[in-house]
């Protein structure tokens, strides 16, 4: 009797509320735990692949393909020049005859009192578009900068103040190089100031720069800045000075780099062997003592790597990457044969470039497969992730459900124990009575 009346009422509705949901926690923890296994999976998948196709798309970029090429000029100090996977192989002549420059006009007799005193529109046009300077906004050359660098109409020309000798020069410069953007200065409407004030020196004339192919003689290509992006497919000139009349015309030479291909290829096999590796570490058996993948047995996942496998067997505009030198060895991984891509790159690089960047190429064959697990509306790995987050709302209810049935059966227990603890204390009382102990 005693030990009933010693029991605590919470204590025994706690372990006894705890006994009834026990299975269930159990089961939900089991659950929840593959669940984790499962989000942590599909996160190391995503990142694999998403990785891989980054990798696959700097190597099929428009300027910088898997091809490689180099541009050397045989004369340094006038000219510089890169060539990108498009460039052809091949040797050209060019003499530079001018290089571009911006057009620089000053004031070199206007002074602040000149500004002052000064009525009308001062008009600064640069190819076809117009400032029209207010001058009676202005009474200072400082404030008659601001005006200019200011306004929402600038076309492009920049005011600065040059000090000398107690002196102040207004100049104007065009903020592009080039013929076009020559700055035309309209003083004709101003009053109040004198002719001299008014009068413009231009400083440097705007100028095109221009190369002759051949020879100084040869057909005139020009351009208003010092790059020329088109004159040679694939291929960016810089001028940096100009040539004197007689010298000899400078040799630009393409050709393949064959260090700097070989790299580019080299990172295309690193990036599929480590998803590769991904791959197979997730999708593993578990035989031989290995840990089993979580994607064990997943036909959609499998489906990829088979996908994978496929492509790099194909055929692309004539060849296959074993033409490269570029196998698979047992487990999937590839390897390069660095003698055997050099000969065949030797022999013909356009058609690396036909195999891996082409329209219908290796790399957009791959990143088409990859935008069948990423795309962010319809992707399976979407589709994944939207199961498991339902699954994952649906155990927190469970949760939620375990945790309401623990408190009912607690509240239950509790007070059913403490009505049991009342009544054997009215006993024990009543005993006391007729001296029963």
């Amino acid at each position: 009797m005693s030990d009933l009346l010693s029991l605590d009422p919470q204590t025994m509705a706690q372990q006894m509320a705890q006994y009834d949901v026990m299975a269930l926690q159990s089961a939900l923890k089991t659950q929840q735990g593959t669940l984790k296994t499962q989000q942590a999976a599909l996160s190391a998948l995503k990142s694999a692949m998403t990785d891989f196709r980054t990798a696959l798309t700097a190597m099929n970029k428009a300027d910088s393909g898997m091809l490689k090429n180099s541009a050397t000029v045989s004369k340094e100090g006038y000219l510089t020049a890169t060539a990108n996977s498009s460039a052809s192989k091949g040797s050209y002549n060019i003499f530079v005859q001018q290089t571009a420059s911006s057009s620089q006009t000053a004031f070199e007799n206007l002074s602040d009192d000149e500004v002052k005193n000064a009525s009308g529109m001062m008009d600064i046009t640069i190819n076809g578009e117009t400032l029209s300077v207010d001058m009676d906004s202005v009474s200072t050359l400082g404030e008659l900068a601001s005006a200019i660098n200011g306004s929402d109409d600038n076309p492009g020309v920049t005011a600065s103040l040059m000090r000398s000798e107690g002196k102040v020069t207004l100049l104007l410069s065009s903020n592009e190089t080039g013929e076009k953007n020559a700055v035309t200065l309209d003083t004709s409407g101003i009053t109040g100031t004198g002719a001299d004030a008014l009068q413009q020196s231009v400083m440097t004339e705007a100028k095109d720069a221009i190369v002759r192919m051949g020879n100084e003689n040869g057909p005139e290509m020009r351009s208003s800045s010092n790059t020329f992006s088109e004159l040679i497919q694939g291929v960016t000139l810089e001028v940096t000075a100009e040539q004197k009349a007689g010298e000899t015309p400078l040799q630009l030479r393409i050709g393949t780099d064959q260090t700097e291909t070989t790299a580019q290829v080299q990172s295309f096999i690193d990036a599929y062997n480590n998803l590769r590796t991904q791959l197979d570490t997730l999708t593993q058996s578990g035989a031989g003592g290995k840990e089993r993948g979580a994607f064990a047995g997943d036909a959609g996942i499998s489906s990829l790597s088979q996908q994978m496998n496929s492509m790099l067997r194909t055929e692309f505009n004539g060849k296959r990457i074993t033409d490269f030198g570029i196998t698979a060895d047992k487990d999937g991984k590839l390897t390069l044969d660095n003698d055997k891509f050099k000969d065949a790159l030797a022999e013909d690089p356009a058609s690396l470039t036909a195999l891996f960047n082409g329209n219908d190429g290796l790399i957009k064959g791959m990143d088409k497969a990859m935008d069948g697990y990423l795309n962010n509306t319809n992707g399976m790995l979407k589709m994944r992730q939207d199961t498991l987050d339902r699954k994952e709302s649906q155990l927190t209810d469970k949760a939620d459900q375990i945790n309401t049935r623990y408190d009912t059966a607690y509240n239950r227990y509790l007070k059913q124990f403490t009505q049991l603890q009342n009544v054997m204390t009215q006993m024990n009382n009543t005993m006391s009575m007729f001296g029963i102990v």
